[in-house]
């Protein structure tokens, strides 16, 4: 079993980390650099930007992203982009890694995180010329389903966010499954290192509206996400608990832009799943339609 401080400075390093893995196709670059950049300068993180070649018929996912079909050609010209963003990283007082692989993005992103020991994966859903190419299986999503860290997710709407590193409003939806406690641990340590608002969301089926004990199942529901609130929150953050009804996504991205997030903290299943139902692809469409950078925290084995 871990210590209290072996655990303290795993999560802290969940929450701070040293290194961030910046995962790219290179038409990404535009809107991945200002969230990499702003997030290694408030973690006084080292970056690392990573472009993965696939194999064969899988080339064709990154292939449009660079004039040549020749591998050797589309590394060298890949190696060549990738290395004047670090350098304009660098320029900046980031360090900065390039790194150009071969072989399947889901393993070569997580192998790559293992070996330069990131704490983070920073990855956009899609490319510049890949708007629509937000689906269950996409590379994002093989990343969320292989990483061991979080990874911070920026999906098409989010490119504009203004605070990137340094969020002031966190909005982590509860699904007060076994292990919730885990990542809201971690969300409120996110909120102390910023100092930012945080607001806990759990979401209830539109059909306990007709419940005669409705109000009790609210006010159950509310003081279960309330005790997971640290005693010293609110010595430098404000708190608070919200429930709601209705479709999980829906209500998610509503409450979002009503308490205007700035980053949306996700604790997930093995499967990725909000809720512990495999297949479910919440997560996903949160990511997919939020306004906000998603990060994704997955449980831990013991917890999910």
């Amino acid at each position: 079993m871990k210590t209290l401080d072996a655990r303290a400075a795993a999560t802290r390093a969940l929450v701070v980390p040293e290194k961030i893995l910046v995962a790219t196709d290179l038409t990404d670059l535009d809107y991945l650099i200002p969230h990499a950049v702003a997030q290694g300068r408030a973690c006084g993180a080292a970056l690392t930007l990573i472009h993965v070649i696939p194999p064969g018929e899988a080339l064709s996912i990154n292939a449009r992203a660079i004039p040549y079909e020749d591998s050797a050609a589309m590394a060298k010209e890949a190696s060549r982009k990738l290395e004047e963003a670090a350098a304009g990283i660098r320029d900046s007082g980031t360090p900065c890694e390039a790194l150009v692989v071969f072989g399947f993005p889901r393993e070569k992103i997580a192998e790559a995180a293992r070996d330069i020991g990131a704490g983070r994966i920073i990855a956009g859903t899609h490319g510049r010329r890949h708007l629509r190419r937000f689906i269950l299986g996409s590379v994002a999503n093989e990343i969320l389903r292989s990483a061991e860290v979080p990874v911070y997710s920026v999906g098409p709407h989010a490119h504009e966010a203004s605070s990137f590193g340094a969020p002031q409003r966190i909005l982590h939806p509860v699904s007060l499954a076994a292990g919730f406690e885990e990542s809201a641990r971690i969300a409120f340590d996110l909120a102390q290192f910023y100092r930012a608002d945080i607001t806990l969301l759990h979401v209830l089926s539109e059909e306990l509206r007709a419940q005669p004990d409705v109000d009790r199942i609210v006010a159950w529901t509310k003081s279960e996400m309330e005790r997971v609130i640290p005693e010293e929150a609110p010595l430098w953050t404000h708190a608070r608990a919200q429930v709601e009804m209705g479709d999980v996504v829906e209500q998610v991205l509503d409450v979002s832009m009503e308490i205007s997030a700035d980053l949306i903290v996700l604790g997930v299943t093995e499967e990725v799943a909000f809720w512990p139902i495999r297949g479910d692809d919440t997560v996903y469409k949160i990511i997919a339609q939020a306004k906000s950078p998603v990060l994704s925290i997955r449980r831990s084995k013991a917890q999910s």
